[in-house]
């Protein structure tokens, strides 16, 4: 039998989409935890990315968990958690705290005192993010007592979003690595192969530097909406729907990514 319906599944392939669309880290965070609390019920979730040595979480976001908590979290959950060496593992499946621990030993825990009681949080789901080898992001959501555990369904819906998460993180790790990019002649190569303008040429020359489109039209001395009008011609020139897509498609580092390998 499935685990989902034919407008869950849907739903999910209009989130894996949009992992990849929206532009800003932050705002695919934050709108995709929104959105995956339709397909999966929870109280709470956060959010985080992962330094290189995976030993500290940074950039986290949390949904339906005051601010305070989230930097809780963020602080101490390397350091406190029970099961914070699922990071370490390198273990790319979804798990529950609980098929690993008893409420015993959750309850007595340190971070269950500084994090979980104040939240009336009892259980536990996570997601660590990996691509390859490298783990990139956290994904952990909880639920109250009176909602019950997770079941296997939730970790099923996780899991299908893992590989587009892993992609979306570590290019988005890599992008401000451009050093290859310009020193092998990529910028004029591709400009010469898509038959850019000079603006289009000089568009792609800040979208590679990662600047935002308020940043670029000050620089260019023109208004967002030109910007956009000219990264829109950009695309289209270059079989793309959006910025991520066609940084994706860039050699930006000698370890880029080949998504068809994969």
């Amino acid at each position: 039998m499935s685990f989902l319906e034919e407008n869950e599944w849907m739903l999910l392939n209009e989130i894996a989409y949009n992992i990849s669309f929206i532009y800003s880290l932050d705002e695919m965070r934050k709108n995709v935890l929104n959105w995956i609390n339709m397909l999966i019920s929870f109280d709470g979730a956060v959010f985080s990315l992962i330094e290189k040595d995976a030993s500290v979480l940074k950039g986290s976001i949390g949904c339906n968990i005051d601010e305070k908590y989230v930097k809780i979290y963020e602080k101490d959950y390397m350091k406190k958690s029970p099961i914070s060496w699922m990071i370490r593992s390198r273990n790319a499946s979804a798990s529950r705290e609980s098929d690993s621990l008893s409420k015993e030993a959750i309850s007595i825990n340190e971070f269950y005192k500084e994090f979980y009681s104040p939240n009336r949080f009892c259980y536990s789901a996570c997601m660590n993010i990996v691509f390859r080898e490298d783990a990139v992001g956290l994904i952990s959501i909880y639920k109250r007592r009176e909602n019950g555990d997770f079941t296997n369904r939730d970790l099923f819906v996780l899991n299908q979003l893992q590989k587009h998460f892993a992609y979306r993180l570590y290019y988005e790790a890599k992008k401000g690595d451009t050093r290859y990019f310009y020193a092998k002649g990529y910028h004029d190569r591709i400009c010469k192969e898509f038959g850019l303008t000079s603006r289009e040429s000089e568009l792609l020359n800040y979208a590679v530097k990662g600047y935002s489109n308020e940043k670029i039209a000050e620089i260019m001395t023109i208004s967002i909406h030109t910007v956009k009008k000219h990264f829109h011609s950009l695309y289209m020139k270059m079989n793309v729907k959006n910025r991520v897509q066609m940084l994706q498609c860039l050699p930006l580092s000698t370890n880029k990514i080949n998504f068809d390998e994969i």
